[in-house]
C-alpha cells in the first residue's frame, strides 16, 4: 500500500477522492458506511477524471482506477489472510506468476492482471511477511490457496472481451489447443483450491447497459464475477462490494460487516490511516 500511494496517478487524484470518501463514511464511520463505499466507488473516481483522451491520459485514468479498487479491497480485507496487489515484480509471488504463465510455442505471456487477490495459507501474522516468506508459505500449501485475477478497466465496451477470453484460457479444464499450455514449474490455476477471474469497471462508456447487450453478455459468465463501482443492477453488474463473499467468503470470521466492526474495535485508527494513505505504521 505504501508503494501504491506513491504512484503519481493515484497520489494526484487522492486529494479530490479523499474529501468525497470522508463525506461518504461520515465523521464516525460504521461498518455499513465503509462497506457501502463499493456502491459509490465510481462516483469517487469521477470526482477527479484525467482530462483528455490521448494514450497518456487514458493510461493514467486506468492506473488510478486500479489503485482505487485495490485501496478499497485491501481496506475491507484488512485483518484477514487475503492480500490484494498490483502485479509488480516486487510483490507478485513466484507461485502465482508461474501459475498465470501461458506458453505459446515456447513463448511465455501473461494475462492483463491489473490486480491479483490471494489468500496465504497457514499464515500466523501478516505484519512479519515479506515476499520471500509469502513464496515459502504458498509453495508449501498451494492446494489451500484461493486466487482471483481482477481486471480493472475504466471503459466497458472496449474491454469486456479481454477478461472473457482469459477466463476461458485459465478455466478451460479439458480444453486443449496445440502448442498452448497454462502454467509452468509444475504450477497452474488448477493447483489452487479455487481460481477465478473477475472484471470491475467504472464504466466511463456512454449509454445504458442492458442485460442482453453484448458487453454484458461477454462478462456474465466470468468465474469471479462482473462488477462496477455502482449499486448492483440485476442482470447487468454487481457492486464491487459483492466481490468479497463471492470469492473469499470463507476468509471472514462471521459476516463482512462483523469483520469490519471487529477491526474498528481493535484498531480505531485503521480507517483514518487508510484515508490519509499513512501506511508507515499500521
Amino acid at each position: 500500500m505504501r508503494h501504491l500511494s506513491g504512484l503519481g496517478s493515484f497520489a494526484n487524484s487522492w486529494a479530490d477522492w479523499k474529501s468525497v470518501i470522508q463525506v461518504k463514511i461520515g465523521a464516525s464511520p460504521t461498518p455499513e458506511s465503509i462497506f457501502d463505499l463499493g456502491d459509490v466507488l465510481s462516483e469517487i473516481f469521477r470526482s477527479r477524471i484525467v482530462t483528455g483522451r490521448d494514450n497518456a491520459a487514458v493510461s493514467q485514468g486506468g492506473i488510478a482506477w486500479e489503485c482505487l479498487v485495490c485501496w478499497y479491497l485491501n481496506l475491507i480485507f484488512w485483518g484477514t489472510d487475503v492480500i490484494v496487489i498490483r502485479p509488480h515484480a516486487s510483490f507478485l509471488p513466484e507461485q502465482i506468476k508461474n501459475a498465470l504463465s501461458v506458453n505459446i510455442q515456447n513463448t511465455t505471456t501473461n494475462t492483463e492482471s491489473d490486480l491479483v487477490v490471494f489468500s496465504i495459507p497457514n499464515v500466523t501474522s501478516m505484519f512479519s511477511l515479506n515476499l520471500g516468506t509469502i513464496n515459502e508459505l504458498l509453495k508449501s500449501d498451494s492446494a489451500n490457496m484461493d486466487v482471483t485475477v481482477v481486471q480493472c478497466k475504466t471503459n466497458w465496451n472496449d474491454n469486456s472481451q479481454i477478461p472473457m477470453l482469459w477466463d476461458l484460457i485459465y478455466n478451460s479444464g479439458s480444453f486443449r489447443v496445440p502448442n498452448v499450455s497454462v502454467g509452468r514449474e509444475g504450477v497452474s490455476p488448477a493447483s489452487f483450491r479455487r481460481f477465478s477471474y473477475a472484471f470491475v469497471t467504472v464504466p466511463t462508456s456512454r449509454g445504458s447497459f442492458l442485460p442482453n447487450g453484448l458487453p454484458v453478455l461477454r462478462v456474465r459468465g466470468l468465474t469471479g464475477g462482473n462488477y462496477w463501482g455502482h449499486a448492483t443492477t440485476v442482470g447487468v453488474a454487481r457492486s464491487i462490494k459483492e466481490f468479497f463473499t463471492t470469492n473469499f467468503g470463507t476468509h471472514f470470521s462471521g459476516t463482512v460487516h462483523e469483520h469490519i466492526e471487529a477491526n474498528l474495535i481493535s484498531n480505531d485508527q485503521i480507517i483514518q490511516k487508510f484515508v490519509e494513505l499513512d501506511f508507515s505504521i499500521i
